[in-house]
């Protein structure tokens, strides 16, 4: 079960990420108060640094299948809350308008 929920994360993460990254995937960044957060937020900013996001979570959880330490898993989940972390701070500062 662990093996087939990487891959998915893996699967899902990086087409997700290169969808953003190529401008594509802009259904992807919808939800309630879209009209709003195109207001406040440079979308095609936020599209790239959510890309890059997701490649990079993909990245890590490729490397966190090649491991099996308990102190591993804890750095990849700091590292997964770290990635979230920063894109919440990079579009506060760098994606308004």
């Amino acid at each position: 079960m662990d093996q087939t929920l990487g891959y998915f994360i893996i699967v899902v993460s990086i087409v997700g990420g290169l969808l953003l990254l190529t401008g594509h995937g802009d259904f992807l960044m919808g939800g309630g108060n879209s009209d709003e957060r195109r207001k406040l937020y440079d979308m095609k900013k936020v599209e790239k640094a959510s890309g890059i996001a997701f490649l990079i979570i993909g990245a890590a959880t490729i490397a966190d299948m090649f491991t099996t330490g308990m102190a591993a898993k804890i750095a990849y989940l700091v590292f997964i809350i770290v990635i979230f972390a920063v894109l919440i701070v990079y579009m506060r500062k760098k994606c308004m308008k």
